[in-house]
Formats: C-alpha cells, sequence, structure tokens
C-alpha cells in the first residue's frame, strides 16, 4: 500500500492525496493551490498519478483547496465515482461554477464551465455522518464529522488490514453553526492537517467581544468596518454574531451588507441544512428569527448595488474573497485602507504571498487594482473564529487516533515543525512530507 502527497505538503493549500491499495486506487481530495505566484503555479503541474486510474474520489469538504481541481482532474481522464456528505455535493455546485467561470476570465483558464459540470457529475456517492462505503477488494470508507464548516467530514479508510484516517480540515470546538468535531477511530496511519499547528486560539466569547468593540469604537468615529469574509462558513458565522449583537443591543444601529454573491448562495445552502446545526441554533431558527435574514442586513447582489456602498458611511461591510485575492472587498480595500477612521478585520486565515497576509503584517502601501494605496485604516485579526483546530484541538486528537506514524500536511513550516515537536514528545513517530512523496504503509 502506497501513499502519494500530491499536494498541501509543506503549504496550506492544494489538498491531495493519493492512496494504493491491492483492491483500488483513491485520491483523497484534489484542491487547488492559493497563495503565492509559485504556489499557483503548481495548479498546472501534471498529477503524479494518472487521473484515469483513480477508482475513487473521497471529496472532505466543500472548500476550493481540498476541490478546486477536481474539473481538471475530469477533464484529464478521471473517470471513477466521487464521494461525500449530502451538504458537501451542495457547496461543491456552487464553488466549482463559480471557480469554472472565473477561469474563463483568466488566461491559461484551469478548466471551463463545462469541465465543472462534468466534474459534478461524477460527484454522485453521496453519504451521511457514519455510513460505510465499499470501495472494492476489502477496502472501505467512513465519514466522520470534522466539524469546520458544513458538511465536513474527516474519513476513515480500512485496507489490507490497517485503519488510514485523513483529517481533512478539522474543526475549532464551541463553533455557532458546526458541531465540534468527533474524535478519530484508533488508527494506524493518521494524515494530519497543521493550519494553526503553532498556536492557541482565544475563547469564542473573547473574540465577539473584540470584534464588538471595533465595530462600536469604529462607527462611533464614522468609519466603515470592512470584513473579508470566506463566502462559505465563515460568512454565515459573521452573521449570526453580528445578528446576536444586535438583538443584545450590543452594536449600534447600522447597515450590514453583504456584498458577495458567492456568498448568498452559500447561505442559501447554509438555510437549507439548520437541522445541522448546534442547538442553540436550532432553537434560534425554531423560533422563527433567521441571523441571515434581519433588518439590519442587505444582500447586494448586483455591481451596481456594490457600488452604491461607497456612498454609506459608518456601516459594516462583509464582502469576499477572504484572502482579498479577487473579488468585491478590493474594492472596500481601496476605499477604506486610507481612512484612519476604518477598520479592516480578518477573521479567516491569511495564506502566505495573499494581499490579506500583507496588509495584516503591517504593510505601510499595497497595491490594489493597480492603484497603490497606503493602509492607515485601522487592521484587526480575530483569531477565535478560526474554523480550524488550533495546536491544543489538534494534538488532543491526534491522541484519541494514537497512531502508528503520523504525516502532517496542509500548514506552512513554522505550523508543521511546531506541531511535530509536540506531538514527538508524545512519542509518536511524526513525518512531514515533501510534495509528490511517496511512502509505503
Amino acid at each position: 500500500m502506497r501513499l502519494t502527497f500530491a499536494g498541501a505538503a509543506g503549504t496550506v493549500t492544494g489538498s491531495c492525496f493519493f492512496l494504493e491499495t491491492k483492491g483500488t486506487k483513491l485520491l483523497v481530495d484534489c484542491g487547488m493551490f492559493q497563495g503565492l505566484p509559485e504556489l499557483e503555479a503548481k495548479n498546472t503541474e501534471p498529477f503524479p498519478f494518472d487521473p484515469a486510474e483513480v477508482d475513487w474520489l473521497i471529496i472532505t469538504h466543500g472548500h476550493l483547496d481540498h476541490l478546486g481541481l477536481v474539473p481538471r482532474l475530469v477533464r484529464e481522464g478521471f473517470q471513477g465515482r466521487g464521494i461525500c456528505t449530502v451538504p458537501t455535493r451542495d457547496i461543491a455546485q456552487v464553488m466549482l461554477m463559480d471557480a469554472a467561470r472565473i477561469q474563463e476570465e483568466e488566461d491559461g483558464a484551469l478548466y471551463t464551465v463545462e469541465d465543472a459540470l462534468d466534474a459534478l457529475d461524477r460527484i454522485s456517492l453521496l453519504v451521511e455522518y457514519g455510513e460505510e462505503v465499499e470501495l472494492g477488494k476489502g477496502v472501505k470508507a467512513k465519514f466522520h464529522d470534522a466539524g469546520h464548516i458544513l458538511g465536513a467530514a474527516f474519513v476513515e479508510i480500512q485496507a489490507e488490514g490497517k485503519t488510514l484516517v485523513f483529517s481533512g480540515d478539522l474543526g475549532n470546538r464551541g463553533k455557532p453553526l458546526v458541531e465540534d468535531p468527533s474524535y478519530p477511530p484508533k488508527a494506524d496511519v493518521l494524515v494530519l492537517e497543521s493550519t494553526y499547528g503553532d498556536r492557541t486560539h482565544p475563547p469564542l466569547e473573547d473574540s465577539v467581544e473584540e470584534l464588538r468593540r471595533v465595530i462600536v469604537e469604529t462607527l462611533e468615529h464614522g468609519g466603515n468596518v470592512v470584513i473579508p469574509s470566506f463566502a462559505l462558513e465563515r460568512t454565515q458565522e459573521v452573521l449570526y454574531i453580528l445578528f446576536r449583537l444586535w438583538k443584545e443591543r450590543k452594536i449600534p444601529r447600522t447597515k450590514i451588507f453583504l456584498d458577495s454573491p458567492l456568498a448568498v448562495q452559500a447561505t442559501r445552502i447554509f438555510e437549507r441544512y439548520t437541522e445541522r446545526f448546534p442547538e442553540p441554533a436550532r432553537k434560534l431558527f425554531r423560533k422563527k428569527e433567521d441571523p441571515f435574514d434581519f433588518e439590519l442586513l442587505e444582500y447586494t447582489l448586483t455591481k451596481a448595488a456594490s457600488k452604491k456602498i461607497a456612498e454609506e458611511e459608518g456601516v459594516i461591510i462583509i464582502a469576499g474573497s477572504g484572502m482579498c485575492t479577487g473579488g468585491r472587498v478590493l474594492y472596500h480595500l481601496r476605499a477604506n485602507l486610507p481612512r484612519p477612521e476604518s477598520s479592516i478585520v480578518f477573521v479567516g486565515y491569511q495564506a502566505e504571498g495573499t494581499l490579506g497576509r500583507a496588509i495584516l503584517e503591517g504593510a505601510p502601501v499595497v497595491e490594489i487594482l493597480g492603484s497603490m494605496v497606503p493602509v492607515r485604516a485601522g487592521i484587526w485579526r480575530i483569531e477565535g473564529l478560526s474554523a480550524h483546530a488550533d495546536q491544543g484541538i489538534l494534538v488532543d486528537w491526534a491522541l484519541h487516533a494514537d497512531p502508528r506514524q503520523i504525516f502532517l500536511v496542509h500548514g506552512e513550516p513554522h505550523a508543521l515543525g511546531a506541531l511535530a515537536t509536540r506531538l514527538a514528545s508524545h512519542g509518536y513517530s511524526v513525518h512531514i512530507p515533501a510534495w509528490h512523496e511517496t511512502v509505503e504503509l
């Protein structure tokens, strides 16, 4: 049995793991590389396997760094079946179609809308948590709740007498819209994400209070609060928190703009799966109170409506993309970064090489849409809203798996190293694989 690390090796994005067994050949995820130009260049590199030989594609969840290259995989010969949870299939539809439209507007497009539709046709086996799937000749897969985002799963694979667990992206605990990640079974091999392997998140309520304080102070000074937010999960969580703060009269009455067509589509999917939320959120919806549709909130679907936001002062603007690599948030940053009275609030991970990372690290001037823009606004990072597990959760989770071998993926070098040190201190064999490295299991 062999495992090839086709992505997310030594970096945060591009998750893709090729497992060859006597019974079948399968991929766990096929994600897009994002961030630095040299990372994005890997999106066009040949796969270290023949897509036509892959029997199964297991998709852990709906973020593009886990499924964004599936259309390319299909175009290059994949004829097997894709497996994911029911909500992930709905999310994949929105994410891949949006990505394909963006690709068609760029030179050297990775794939087309038609390729994305072909890929969605391949994702045809939908499962629930705890459901076991036969993949052929004694190979079985079972999906478990990973927290993280709606429908996210970690995957347990039984093959050749061994148990392998692929974490996908593990969620933080105590989140309002997703349950805590389930614990893994006892495993021989653990492939573990390491996004925040070098830090501890503050408690959620501390982060909510920090966000509340930033909003109150910014609006008092007549500035705008700009929140670059990922369309999927983070936007819905921010809306939930803002709704709660408004209901409790802890923030001023002001307009809240959700300026992201993709986030609007994702929010509609969340509204279809409210029964999967933790009990406090389910209770809210049972009372017919909708944090995705309240009187302060305005959805701006058209470009004209988006441009009109520039006429507003003292408002909250949630817009994508979450790492400021494109989308409507660029216009709001260009307008608000030079204003000392405004605030930019980062609520999610900013990968190396992204505009969001540059702003967060204190760049005095940044280039946006061809203009050099001075950074005078207040810059905030609120880590407690992260959808990823921190070091403590990752270590606790790995201890429950108690594996013979741990492979650390999906992290930047410092995070990978810090988590490896912690896990090794518990006596585990830990390896940080290189891109395209193949190991015998």
